[in-house]
C-alpha cells in the first residue's frame, strides 16, 4: 500500500513550474498522510491503554491525555491540509458561479485575494508563534516535552495548505498563458474587479465602525460577503476572526486585540487541545467508528436489520433510511458521518423501488440530522464543554434526551415520507420477508447494535468518559471488521485519513471561532445580549423564540459547532439565570436550532455532501428538501414550548 493510494494524490502538473509546485503539493500531502495515520493511531492507543491501565491497576498512565492532545492537533491540520488536497473544502457558489462574466471575474478576485492574504500572514505568524519564547522555552506539564512539538502543528499545517493552494495558482497561470487573450482579459477584470469590490467593502465597514454600530455588523458583512463569493468556509472563521483582533488599513473592530498579533493563533490551539480539552478527542473517534463502519460493511449490516423490519411497506427504503438513521445515531452522533454513510447505499437503493433521485436524495439529508441530536451527539459533548457555571447542562442528561429527540424525529419524519409517497405514486409495496428473515439480519447486526450501547452504556455509568467510550467503540468496530474478515490494512489506513480530514475541518471551525468568542467575551457581549433581549420581553416562551430565530439566522451562514462557541456560552447563562429554563431543555433547542442550518442554505454542508455524492443539484435538493426542514422546525418549536419534563422525562426517569 503507497501513501499516494491512501492519500488519493494526482499526478504533478508534467511541465514548468507547475511541475515543481505538484511535486511539492504531493510530498506535502504524502506526509499529511502518513502524519494524520500515525498520530491518529496513536492518539486512540493513548485512550484505550489508559483505560486498560486504571481498570488493571487502578491508576491512569500519566500524560496519556496530554499525549492524545498533541497527537489530535496534528490530526486535526493534517486533516485540513488534506482535505484543501483532495478539493474537499466546502464552497458556496450562488454568487461566484452566476452573473456575466465579468462579475464572475471581480467575485473570484476578490475570494482569491482574501484567501492569499490570509494564507501569507497566517505562514508569517505561525513560524513567529512556533519561535516564540512561549513555545521554545516552555515545556508540557505531564510530559515536559518542548511546546513547539504541538505549536508546530499549525505551522506545518498551514504551509502546507499554501502550498496545495499555490500549487492550484500556477495551474491557473498556465490556463491563463493557453487562454489567449481572452484568459488574459478575464484574468485583468478579475484583478481589478476584486480590488474594486474589496474597496467596497472595506468603505461599508469604515463607515459603519464611525457610526459607532457594534463591530459584529461590519464583521458579519464581510464574513457573508465572502463566504458568498466562494471563499472556502473553513478559512472564513480564520479570516473574520483574525481581522476582528487585528484589524486591516485602518480598520479597528476590537481595539483591545490588536495589541497582540499572535493572540488569535494562540486561542485556536489552545481552544483545540494545546492547554485543555481532551473531551473534544471524541469528535475524531467517532468519525473513525463511522469510516470503519462503512469500509467492513458493517452499516449494511443495519440496513439489513432496517429492511426486515420496514422495507416491506409502500416506500419502505425511505422508511428504512429513517430507521437506519435513528441506529446510526445511536454510534456516530455527526449528520456529515451519517449521509456519508447512507447517502452511497441508499439513494441508489431507493432510486431502484421507484423514488426520483432528488427526492430519495432529500429523504437522507432530512434523516441525518438525528445524529447530532441523538444519544451519542457531538453537539451535545461540545456543548458541556463549552457551557459552564449557571447555564451548565449535564452531558450524561443531554445524551439520554437525544433518545426522545430522535424518537420525535423518526416519527414526524416518517409521516413525511408517507405524505410523500402517496401524494407521488412512488414505491409499491413488497411482500414481508418473514420473521425468519428478521431473526437472521437482527443476529447478523446484533454485533453492530451492541456498539450504541456499550458507548451510552459507558458514559451514563460512569465507567468511561464520552472519549473513552468512542475509543471503546473504535476498537469494537476494528474487532468486527477483522472477526468478519472484511477489514484490510489499507481499508483502515483509508477510513483514519477520511476521519482525519473530516476532523480537521470540524475542529478548525470550532478553533477559529474560539477567537470571536474570546474577543466578544473582552468586549461585554454577554451583558449586551442580556440587556437587550430582557429589554424585549420577560416571557421566557417568547425568549425561546427569540433565540431560534437568532439561531436559525446564524446557522444559515455558520456550521453548528463554531455557532455554538461563539454563543451558547452568552445564551445559556441568561436562559437558566434570568428566565429559569432548564439548562438541559435549552440545551436541547440551542443544537437542534443549528443543526438545523446544516440542511437549509446557502452554507448546509449535510446539503453540499449529499448533494455532492448522490449527484444532485445542490437547488434542486434545497427545494426538494423543504418538507423534511418544515417537520422538523415544527418539532423544534414543539420541543421548545413544551414544558422541560415532557423533554427530559427519560433522563429525569433513567439518572
Amino acid at each position: 500500500m503507497s501513501v499516494s493510494e491512501v492519500a488519493g494524490l494526482e499526478k504533478p502538473a508534467p511541465h514548468g513550474v507547475a511541475k515543481i509546485t505538484g511535486a511539492l503539493s504531493a510530498a506535502a500531502a504524502g506526509v499529511a498522510t502518513v502524519a494524520a495515520i500515525l498520530a491518529g493511531v496513536a492518539t486512540i492507543a493513548a485512550v484505550v491503554a489508559n483505560i486498560v491501565r486504571r481498570e488493571v491497576t487502578g491508576e491512569s498512565i500519566y500524560g496519556a491525555e496530554e499525549f492524545a492532545r498533541f497527537m489530535f492537533l496534528w490530526i486535526i491540520w493534517m486533516g485540513v491540509s488534506l482535505a484543501v488536497r483532495r478539493g474537499a473544502v466546502t464552497v458556496i457558489t450562488i454568487v461566484s458561479e452566476r452573473g456575466p462574466w465579468w462579475w464572475r471575474a471581480a467575485v473570484h478576485g476578490l475570494s482569491s485575494g482574501a484567501l492569499g492574504i490570509l494564507l501569507v500572514y497566517a505562514c508569517w505568524r505561525s513560524v513567529e508563534y512556533v519561535l516564540s519564547p512561549a513555545a521554545v522555552d516552555s515545556v508540557s506539564s505531564a510530559l515536559r516535552w518542548p511546546m513547539w512539538i504541538p505549536i508546530a502543528s499549525m505551522t506545518v499545517g498551514y504551509f502546507f495548505i499554501t502550498i496545495h493552494y499555490a500549487h492550484a495558482v500556477v495551474e491557473s497561470g498556465q490556463r491563463v498563458v493557453r487562454g489567449g487573450p481572452a484568459a488574459r482579459r478575464t484574468l485583468l477584470v478579475g484583478t481589478i474587479g476584486g480590488l474594486g469590490l474589496a474597496t467596497l467593502l472595506w468603505a461599508v465597514s469604515y463607515l459603519l465602525l464611525q457610526a459607532g454600530v457594534s463591530p459584529l455588523i461590519p464583521l458579519g458583512i464581510l464574513f457573508v460577503a465572502l463566504t458568498l463569493a466562494g471563499m472556502p468556509v473553513v478559512f472564513m472563521l480564520s479570516f473574520v476572526g483574525i481581522l476582528g483582533a487585528a484589524g486591516i488599513l485602518g480598520l479597528v473592530f476590537f481595539p483591545f486585540g490588536s495589541g497582540d498579533p499572535l493572540f488569535p493563533f494562540r486561542t485556536t490551539q489552545t481552544s483545540m487541545g494545546l492547554s485543555s480539552g481532551g473531551e473534544l478527542l471524541v469528535i475524531f473517534a467517532f468519525l473513525v467508528v463511522a469510516e470503519l463502519m462503512n469500509a467492513t460493511g458493517l452499516s449494511q449490516r443495519l440496513i439489513r436489520v432496517a429492511a426486515s423490519l420496514v422495507g416491506h411497506f409502500r416506500g419502505g427504503m425511505a422508511y428504512v433510511c429513517q430507521l437506519v438513521s435513528a441506529l446510526l445515531s445511536g454510534i456516530s452522533g455527526s449528520a456529515q458521518a451519517d449521509a456519508a454513510v447512507m447517502t452511497p447505499l441508499l439513494v441508489p437503493a431507493m432510486e431502484k423501488e421507484g423514488y426520483r433521485r432528488d427526492v430519495a436524495a432529500a429523504v437522507v439529508a432530512g434523516a441525518s440530522i438525528k445524529g447530532p441530536v441523538g444519544p451519542i451527539s457531538v453537539m451535545y459533548i461540545a456543548y458541556g464543554f463549552i457551557v459552564s457555571g449557571i447555564g451548565a447542562a449535564a452531558i450524561d442528561r443531554m445524551l439520554v434526551t437525544g433518545i426522545v429527540m430522535v424518537f420525535g424525529l423518526l416519527i414526524l419524519q416518517a409521516m413525511v415520507v408517507t405524505i410523500v409517497v402517496r401524494r407521488n405514486g412512488m414505491a409499491s409495496p413488497h411482500p414481508f420477508m418473514g420473521w425468519g428473515e428478521v431473526s437472521k439480519s437482527m443476529l447478523a447486526g446484533l454485533p453492530v447494535l451492541l456498539i450504541p450501547v456499550i458507548i451510552l452504556g459507558g458514559i451514563l455509568s460512569g465507567l468511561f468518559t464520552p472519549t473513552e467510550s468512542a475509543g471503546i467503540a473504535v476498537v469494537v468496530t476494528l474487532m468486527l471488521g477483522l472477526a468478519y474478515r472484511s477489514l484490510t490494512a489499507r481499508a483502515f489506513a483509508r477510513a483514519i485519513v477520511l476521519a482525519a480530514t473530516e476532523t480537521g475541518i470540524v475542529m478548525l471551525l470550532l478553533g477559529d471561532s474560539a477567537i470571536l468568542a474570546r474577543l466578544l467575551f473582552l468586549d461585554g457581549f454577554g451583558q449586551d445580549l442580556q440587556e437587550w433581549i430582557t429589554g424585549l420581553t420577560s416571557n421566557p416562551h417568547v425568549f425561546m423564540l427569540i433565540v431560534i430565530a437568532i439561531l436559525l439566522a446564524v446557522g444559515m451562514f455558520v456550521e453548528p459547532l463554531p455557532a455554538l462557541l461563539i454563543l451558547a456560552p452568552f445564551l445559556a447563562p441568561v436562559a437558566v439565570g434570568v428566565y429559569g429554563i432548564d439548562p438541559v431543555h435549552f440545551a436541547v433547542v440551542v443544537v437542534m436550532s443549528l443543526v438545523l442550518g446544516l440542511i437549509h442554505p446557502p452554507v448546509g454542508l449535510v446539503l453540499f455532501l449529499v448533494a455532492s455524492i448522490s449527484k444532485v443539484r445542490f437547488e434542486r435538493l434545497s427545494l426538494t428538501l423543504l418538507p423534511w426542514l418544515g417537520i422538523s422546525l415544527v418539532m423544534l418549536i414543539l420541543v421548545a414550548m413544551l414544558p422541560a419534563g415532557a423533554i427530559t422525562w427519560l433522563a429525569d426517569w433513567v439518572l
